[in-house]
């Protein structure tokens, strides 16, 4: 089952996130996340939260639908976010994160470090906005695209060794990043398909659109 979980950061773009939406199987809600619903005309079938960044209009207009709601306190130790991921696990096979980017710098770090709970359970989960595409891995992704379109890859360990990329300008066998030496930023696809693999560490893999 595929699971969008949709939350509270910025949407610039709702066409480009109802037509990932429209390819899952379960929509669930993080608090705000119910704002961006209501304007793409979507009914979640899970809302989430401690409710301190939502309007009570989505809360009453989705209640009067009938949709399942499970509030949590604000002294929590968890994010929204987050403990929306942890129910998403327990049955999705892959998850699309939307809503996760934004203006605050530290959600958006923290969302993007939620990305290893789908590697630890070998469930696919990636963020997705109309600029970015984020995935974290820990062996080998294989990432799609046009030629000339762009790539990045951040280390987000100290140090990921065995790098190895084909199918860019910049390819990469046996490579080593670390934290402080970003010189994976900016690769460009030289075909449809990149292949990337590691063997150790955990490495970000961000496809971008300026």
């Amino acid at each position: 089952m595929k699971t969008a979980i949709i939350c509270n950061g910025q949407v610039t773009d709702y066409k480009y996130s109802m037509d990932i939406i429209k390819d899952t199987d379960y929509i669930i809600c993080a608090d705000g996340g119910t704002r961006h619903a209501y304007k793409m005309g979507i009914c979640p079938d899970l809302i989430i939260g401690d409710f301190d960044s939502t309007n009570d209009f989505y809360l009453e207009h989705y209640k009067k639908m009938g949709v399942k709601i499970q509030e949590y306190p604000r002294d929590k130790d968890k994010t929204d976010s987050h403990i929306c991921i942890l129910k998403a696990l327990d049955f999705s096979s892959e998850i699309v994160l939307l809503g996760v980017t934004g203006s605050r710098l530290d959600h958006t770090l923290a969302n993007i470090s939620l990305l290893k709970l789908g590697l630890d359970k070998n469930i696919k989960m990636y963020i997705a906005d109309k600029q970015n595409e984020i995935y974290l891995i820990n062996d080998k992704i294989t990432i799609r695209g046009k030629p000339g379109d762009l790539f990045s890859l951040l280390p987000l360990t100290p140090r990921v060794e065995g790098i190895k990329v084909c199918g860019a300008r910049y390819e990469l066998d046996e490579a080593v990043m670390e934290i402080g030496d970003p010189y994976g930023t900016s690769n460009v696809f030289d075909q449809e398909r990149v292949e990337i693999k590691i063997e150790k560490g955990y490495l970000l893999v961000i496809k971008s659109k300026d």
